[in-house]
């Protein structure tokens, strides 16, 4: 028996870049020491700050948002260009973003070991002191991402990168020529 009722395609609101005007922004800590905002009349508590585009631009393309009240993602917006902040806006914004995004750079690569079961240990030194990292899937998590950055993601979820590996020494970039 053939049901009589007709079809009605589902609307959804097609995704736009909302660009929050900086001169209205009011970043602050609350007592929790979460990030807030005041915004146009409006109170946002527990802000959510991230970058659109970490591996390319740390200050520009920052999504901001929270959770409401029935714990739904929502974007307020984005904002632009971090430098169009004020002095204390862009520190606040800055110190929650390197937080976030901490990823000590590789200074030098030592030795790579491949253990065959899908794991390599990297012996680095980072801006953050040196380390032995291991990475699953190396193919997927110990990567280049253009033709001089270099990007590795360990098992812990930590992240590390090498802005330029040209600035290697020869020794490293030895080490590395297998594996990129």
């Amino acid at each position: 028996m053939a049901n009589n009722t007709e079809y009605v395609p589902e609307k959804f609101e097609v995704d736009r870049l909302e660009l929050l005007d900086c001169s209205k922004l009011d970043f602050y800590r609350d007592d929790a020491g979460f990030i807030s905002l005041k915004y146009e009349g409006q109170e946002y508590f527990n802000v959510r700050l991230t970058r659109l585009m970490p591996f390319y631009s740390a200050t520009t393309y920052i999504s901001v948002a929270y959770d409401n009240e029935d714990k739904e993602f929502k974007e307020i917006g984005v904002i632009k260009d971090m430098n169009e902040l004020s002095d204390e806006q862009y520190k606040l914004v800055d110190e929650y973003l390197e937080y976030k995004y901490f990823m000590p750079e590789i200074t030098k690569v030592y030795s790579i070991k491949d253990n065959s079961r899908g794991f390599i240990f990297v012996d680095i030194d980072t801006t953050a002191g040196r380390k032995t990292i291991c990475i699953r899937d190396w193919y997927s998590n110990f990567r280049m991402l253009s033709d001089k950055y270099l990007y590795a993601n360990d098992v812990d979820g930590n992240k590390y990168c090498c802005n330029d590996i040209n600035k290697l020494d020869k020794k490293s970039l030895a080490v590395l020529e297998i594996y990129i």
